[in-house]
């Protein structure tokens, strides 16, 4: 009795861990399949979804995602997101000439998000600007200034390379079931968006459509 007391505790001390570096949490529905924007009343650096709650599917850089200020949904996604709220760093960075400039960051990042745009030409994720462990990317025109959140570095086994050749799927596994997993460094021309380009299972992340990185993972 004396463990499983102790084991209940323990399970509760990581659950209410987990909750509190997320911090807030919100719903969000997007009703008769349109775009809804629920805005979070604060500046955001990352996102999780905690509970899917329509049949319609809840697919991150597809039919949900967030922007640092609030998190939007469509094609009627509705779940539960935990969300984490943003710390004060900030980088400007500037396509010129619409050539692809990289914009490096002193420490590692683990989140990143456009707070303001400073160009007529679109600043869109995935597409005209993203991050990589060391820092944002623009190209096409973007320019903007964009939060970043910091993580400190993980141990070198907790990464792996994944390549899509030829624009084909491709399934890297891994030794260690993945809890997270992120870019942390980008190295193919095509982008990868996680959700549409990358994403991750407990055994291994898989890229698609030309995405090729070096992926970060926390280990469950």
């Amino acid at each position: 009795m004396k463990s499983k007391a102790v084991a209940a505790v323990a399970f509760l001390a990581l659950f209410a861990a987990s909750s509190a570096a997320f911090g807030a949490r919100m719903t969000c529905e997007s009703r008769n399949y349109q775009r809804n924007y629920c805005p979070a009343g604060e500046r955001i650096s990352s996102v999780r979804l905690v509970r899917q709650q329509s049949n319609a599917p809840c697919i991150q850089g597809r039919t949900w995602d967030q922007d640092g200020r609030g998190i939007w949904v469509t094609q009627g996604c509705s779940a539960e997101f935990d969300f984490r709220r943003a710390g004060g760093r900030e980088i400007a960075c500037a396509s010129r000439d619409y050539e692809r400039r990289f914009c490096p960051s002193e420490r590692r990042i683990a989140g990143a998000w456009l707070i303001e745009q400073r160009s007529r030409a679109t600043c869109a994720q995935g597409r005209t600007w993203g991050f990589q462990g060391d820092g944002i990317w623009v190209s096409g025109g973007c320019n903007g200034l964009f939060g970043i959140e910091e993580r400190q570095s993980g141990p070198a086994n907790n990464r792996v390379a994944c390549e899509s050749r030829g624009f084909q799927y491709a399934f890297c596994s891994v030794a260690r079931s993945i809890r997270r997993a992120w870019i942390d460094q980008q190295r193919s021309q095509s982008p990868c968006i996680q959700g549409q380009t990358w994403g991750f299972q407990p055994n291994g992340i898989w890229v698609d459509r030309g995405c090729s990185a070096v992926f970060a993972f926390e280990p469950r």
